[in-house]
């Protein structure tokens, strides 16, 4: 992807000299070497479940079966255990209202980017104070705007599955991605900026986004009209927190000073029956339902804005190239049987719509739809990184939840 320089090549200039405000300097600063570190965060480290992301490519996983569904499996010379159902039950002390779900996590990958979140505090004093405030733009989703109250247990359940490839043109992959199964959480990133930049950034905002959920704290400013679902307005905060901390690291090292990054993120509250949605960039957020696909995200590109010819498809905003974004907060009601899609845009520019319905139909296993769905990019072309995540969604009260509840308390 390219973001239109008329666009954002202004905003990437001043002086630095502040430490970035989202992380304060209450918080300590984490040594060079805790990306790596991140990556050892895996299923059987001390028997507790953590969030798994990836920005580099590796070989293909091998799959691991599953009641009626499969998952993508960690690659063979990183394995520490295979991948497991995990049933996330409230800790104590909990909130009444906090999410409880199932899902099969996927396992660790190995991180691509050197750079931690806890060396982005780079300087962004050139931006005024008011200027660091994203504008939510929310859009709700047939049945989603009706309040309900948060169910004391789980109304659905999640699978999910995902995974990243270089492509047959690109020397490096410069997308990361994000499972965040104890948060019901779901990001990909698809870096830009030359050099290692690309990689960077999408690093970075993944390791911010991860960081704020990790520590519940949804510091960054944001704004809108009217109400926003306490849910999504901790997305979108969440998602300015990765916005300051890619830009300050852009303006503190120059090589990495045109590096930016789209984002879309995935917040399911399985309690409450809702998806959250925050976007950034043309990474895309699709849904299947019934045998219909939707695009749920739209394109934040120059075409938007009316512009035609060959710069159409240029950006006009990204993650870390402005103090501030326009943030797009899609919320919507999962039903039983919805299948959500999240990409880059290695996958939407490869395949039509049509292609990525008729792959998810004929493909129930999730890994088999995400490989096919990587590959047929890569047949036609590959000419970018292509990123996937799928998350399936069925009702606990499903047949075919209560079969799979029953045989994972069976196995257990």
């Amino acid at each position: 992807m390219e973001l239109d320089p008329l666009v954002w090549g202004p905003v990437l200039t001043g002086a630095a000299a502040l430490a970035w405000i989202a992380f304060g300097k209450d918080r300590p600063k984490a040594p060079a070497s805790a990306a790596p570190a991140k990556a050892e965060r895996s299923n059987a480290a001390n028997g507790e479940p953590k969030s798994k992301s990836k920005s580099k490519s590796s070989p293909r996983p091998t799959s691991m079966s599953a009641p009626d569904l499969e998952i993508a499996a960690k690659p063979a010379e990183a394995a520490s255990s295979g991948p497991k159902a995990i049933v996330w039950e409230q800790p104590p002390g909990e909130r009444a209202d906090d999410d409880i779900t199932v899902l099969h996590a996927i396992p660790v990958f190995d991180r691509g980017a050197e750079i931690s979140i806890g060396e982005a505090h780079g300087s962004n004093d050139g931006d005024l104070e008011e200027d660091r405030v994203s504008r939510i733009e929310l859009h709700f989703e047939e049945d989603a705007e009706a309040e309900e109250v948060t169910a004391a247990s789980a109304r659905i359940l999640l699978y999910a599955a995902g995974d990243s490839d270089q492509g047959r043109v690109r020397t490096r992959n410069e997308d990361s991605l994000l499972v965040m199964p104890e948060r019901s959480l779901f990001a990909v990133a698809d870096g830009m900026g030359g050099h290692r930049g690309g990689e960077v950034a999408s690093s970075l905002a993944i390791d911010a986004l991860q960081d704020a959920f990790d520590r519940s704290a949804f510091e960054g400013r944001v704004q809108a009209d009217g109400d926003v679902p306490r849910r999504a307005r901790e997305l979108a905060a969440a998602v300015q927190m990765t916005n300051e901390c890619v830009r300050s690291m852009a303006l503190a090292d120059r090589e990495l000073s045109d590096m930016g990054t789209t984002l879309v993120a995935a917040r399911f509250s399985p309690n409450k029956q809702r998806l959250y949605v925050g976007h950034v960039g043309d990474s895309r957020c699709y849904r299947l339902r019934r045998g219909t696909l939707r695009q749920l995200t739209t394109d934040h590109t120059m075409a938007t804005l009316g512009m035609k010819g060959p710069r159409s498809q240029d950006l006009f905003q990204a993650v870390g190239t402005s103090p501030g974004l326009m943030i797009d907060l899609i919320v919507d009601k999962p039903q039983d049987d919805d299948v959500y899609l999240l990409c880059s845009d290695g996958l939407s520019k490869m395949l039509s719509d049509d292609k990525v319905r008729d792959v998810l139909l004929a493909h129930e296993d999730l890994e088999a739809a995400l490989y096919t769905l990587i590959e047929e990019a890569n047949n036609c072309g590959g000419k970018d990184n292509v990123t996937v995540i799928i998350v399936k969604v069925l009702s606990r009260t499903s047949k075919k939840a209560l079969e799979t509840l029953t045989k994972q308390a069976v196995s257990n």
